[in-house]
């Protein structure tokens, strides 16, 4: 009962966002026009949306984030930094839990990915 049901990333730019998150983590973005707001759908919710701002987002670590489920840090943090965005913290460990790494989107939404340790 107590879930996280929806989620929501600052956006200077829908369609920005649309394309960087649909792109890197096949998100489906829906914009809204007449609500001046974004949705988006992750292939394994929870689902959420992209709350306009009108500047980029100035927090990291410290603030309410949002990690995004990836198979490889290293990989994916590649992939956001060949898309135009930055990563802010690099892969960063977590004891055996695994790693993280943040990032600034090119909307200015700040989000991070996480690569849990492989257990065998």
């Amino acid at each position: 009962m107590h879930d996280i049901c929806y989620v929501e990333i600052p956006s200077t730019d829908f369609a920005k966002s649309k394309g960087f998150y649909e792109k890197l983590f096949d998100w489906k973005v829906t914009i809204l026009e007449g609500m001046n707001y974004a949705a988006w759908e992750a292939p394994e919710g929870p689902n959420g949306g992209f709350n306009p701002v009108k500047k980029p987002c100035t927090c990291g670590e410290g603030c309410c984030l949002v990690y995004i489920l990836v198979e490889s840090v290293e990989v994916k943090a590649g992939e956001i930094e060949r898309a135009g965005g930055k990563i802010i913290k690099p892969k960063t460990e977590v004891a055996d839990y695994g790693w993280f790494a943040i990032f600034q989107d090119t909307a200015g939404g700040v989000a991070a990915i996480w690569e849990p340790t492989k257990k065998e």
